[in-house]
């Protein structure tokens, strides 16, 4: 539409229009035309919530409290020095990347990544939420996994119309590492238009 805009009366018309369009330069070509910002992405934290007695002995660990009265493992006869254990195990994300956007489909990709010093997660249990104009859904993993610090799943949404889609890592999503760790997501979000 801007190339029709070639005569010099029309040079502050054309001007203002690319003024304005400017922030719609983060936004993939194919949602250019529909939306009016990029996509929001967010990062969150993973806490320690606190240890699951029968993994950590399961797997050679014993359950100590640090001066705080939080739980935390250690090898059965290990010395500890930690009086207090940080709380921030990891980073949790979700992100919706728009596929389709005539026919209102996106990706939603999410996971986390532990922080160095923990141990890897054997089960993970993960929620987001998904709601449009049209309506919510939850989309779920129960994942048994094999001692991993980064885990990463996608899943396709379609959404029923055109607008704005956000997604949560629903409350409750937690990682139980090896040693009986359990980490929990602060649950970020993400928003995109469709």
């Amino acid at each position: 539409m801007r190339k029709k805009f070639r005569s010099l009366t029309n040079l502050v018309a054309t001007g203002l229009i690319v003024i304005l369009s400017v922030p719609l330069a983060s936004v993939p070509a194919s949602a250019a035309g529909t939306a009016s910002e990029a996509p929001i992405q967010k990062v969150g934290t993973m806490t320690r919530t606190g240890v699951n007695h029968d993994i950590a002995e399961a797997h050679g660990y014993e359950v100590r409290v640090d001066e705080n009265g939080i739980e935390y493992p250690i090898k059965k006869g290990g010395v500890s020095t930690n009086n207090r254990v940080s709380g921030t195990c990891g980073w949790s994300w979700v992100y919706l990347t728009a596929v389709d956007t005539n026919k209102h489909y996106t990706t939603i990709d999410t996971g986390f990544e532990l922080a160095t010093g923990f141990a890897g997660a054997i089960y993970v249990n993960w929620g987001v939420g998904v709601i449009d104009n049209y309506g919510s859904s939850t989309k779920t993993w129960n994942d048994p996994a094999a001692s991993v610090h980064y885990w990463h799943k996608g899943k396709g949404f379609t959404s029923s119309g055109p607008g704005w889609v956000t997604a949560d890592v629903l409350y409750g999503s937690v990682a139980t590492l090896y040693d009986g760790t359990i980490c929990y997501s602060h649950g970020p979000t993400a928003s995109a238009y469709l």
